[in-house]
């Protein structure tokens, strides 16, 4: 038997909270699965948690005691923290031309809520934002799971939910700030 790659490791983790079927309870943004998630990046019960979550799957796939310091309880911060200095083949996004070709399973996937907070956050604006982890590419999109969001694909969920993102579906892919691998978060560009 082979060794997991960092990625099928994160995939595993990601998948096995989904099929708890992770539900909020006892309030907006609460109960027992929820509160982990959020702990684990120091947030506040019924704090918003969708970047919780990824933090939570990325510290359990590494067997980390805690949350890597690219993690945070905001998607927008992860984008920043994570592609800061990172090398080019460690991220892409929808404003490169190749990017379909460069989203691979293992990535994490962050988006703003419109086309122009996407572009201001690729600039470092700091915005409200939503993040999955993306567990299979193909034709017709990325799949993810996401943390706080419901089947309709809300920023402000009641539970952990599989997603497919069309590739075809232009309001979701120009409000996509970018996809980071986080095997290459610290992986500086080199200086010439």
């Amino acid at each position: 038997m082979t060794e997991q790659t960092p990625a099928e490791k994160l995939i595993e983790v990601a998948k096995a909270e989904d099929a708890k079927r992770v539900r909020e309870v006892g309030g907006m943004n609460r109960g027992p699965d929820v509160e982990k998630y959020q702990k684990t990046v120091g947030l506040s019960p019924g704090s918003p948690w969708c970047a919780a979550f990824v933090a939570y799957c990325v510290k359990e796939a590494k067997g980390l005691v805690v949350a890597p310091l690219w993690c945070s309880g905001s998607a927008i911060t992860q984008w920043h923290r994570g592609t800061r200095k990172m090398l080019p083949e460690g991220y892409t996004t929808p404003e490169k031309a190749d990017y379909q070709s460069k989203v691979r399973p293992g990535m994490i996937w962050v988006r703003a809520k419109d086309a122009d907070g996407a572009k201001s956050a690729r600039r470092g604006t700091w915005l409200q934002g939503h993040t999955g982890i993306v567990v299979a590419v193909d034709e017709d999109g990325f799949h993810t799971v996401e943390g706080n969001t419901n089947g309709a694909g809300s920023r402000e969920g009641d539970g952990v939910y599989s997603k497919l993102h069309k590739w075809s579906y232009s309001t979701d892919i120009l409000r996509t700030v970018g996809w980071f691998d986080p095997e290459y978060v610290g992986r500086l560009t080199p200086k010439v």
